[in-house]
């Protein structure tokens, strides 16, 4: 009997223990803020016929860091963004229906605001 509870104490505690840290942060606003802005920077800088950047989501990712997704030109096409500490934009993933990157922005990230 105490060897059964011994057993579910440990694992939930091993449940509660990944729990939280898959869990995600909340942002405040002014990150949230400085988040939207770098990463529409960014797409606008980067890659052609943008008219418009919609971010349809800002979390926590599995491993810490911060995430933005969203879509540009009225959805046509879709991003993810791993978002640095001092904002900028690490890394980001685009859909085959995203617009191309411009030739001079190909080799090297082009500057932007961040």
């Amino acid at each position: 009997m105490l060897k059964r509870l011994f057993i579910m104490l440990l694992i939930l505690s091993i449940l509660s223990a990944c729990n939280g840290v898959s869990s995600n942060k909340a942002y405040d606003q002014e990150t949230i803020t400085n988040a939207e802005a770098s990463t529409q920077n960014y797409i606008k800088s980067n890659f052609e016929e943008i008219q418009s950047v919609e971010i349809t989501s800002i979390y926590q990712n599995e491993m810490g860091g911060m995430t933005v997704e969203g879509s540009v030109n009225n959805g046509k096409g879709s991003f993810s963004a791993g978002i640095e500490n001092d904002f900028s934009v690490g890394s980001v993933g685009i859909s085959e229906e995203f617009p191309d990157r411009k030739e001079n922005c190909m080799k090297r990230t082009c500057s932007y605001e961040y």
